[in-house]
């Protein structure tokens, strides 16, 4: 069957993980265009965002039982409301918290890996991707961001 007439899911399911180390720094995937971003992963229509990350962590970085934080951002978007979207999406920005050791492993395993904290996170607010990010993390461990869902757009 010619790729064009194979059908797009309707909508689209991501996580974005926010991870945490001890010392309260992002852990940063470098990528094109001077841009960075967290890891992420799509979840499945019937899965939970929680147990899709805890599955990834476990089987990527052998990270067992992560701890999520209290606060997780939220995006939804509808077919056709912007450019950026071809279809329905909806995104989970979860925070979790690792261990140093795991931070280091994360930022060891390439070379376009780092981990920054608040101040470098607000100082490159822009290179980061998407948007909103930042205000989730540095709110979070600064303790001014309530507990439960928080929308990112």
């Amino acid at each position: 069957m010619p790729d064009s007439q194979v059908p797009w899911p309707r909508s689209d399911r991501l996580a974005y993980l926010l991870l945490l180390d001890k010392k309260r720094r992002l852990l940063l995937c470098g990528g094109c265009c001077g841009r960075w971003s967290v890891p992420q992963i799509r979840v499945g229509a019937s899965t939970d965002f929680e147990d899709a990350a805890t599955r990834f962590l476990l089987e990527e970085w052998h990270v067992q039982n992560p701890r999520f934080g209290s606060v997780y951002g939220t995006f939804e978007s509808r077919l056709g409301e912007t450019w950026e979207f071809d279809r329905a999406t909806t995104s989970r920005a979860l925070i979790i918290h690792v261990s140093d050791e795991q931070g280091e492993l994360f930022e060891g395993s390439a070379p376009s890996h780092v981990r920054w904290g608040v101040s470098d996170l607000r100082r490159r607010r822009r290179e980061i991707s998407p948007e909103g990010l930042v205000s989730l993390v540095t709110g979070y461990v600064e303790g001014w961001i309530p507990d439960g869902p928080i929308s990112l757009f």
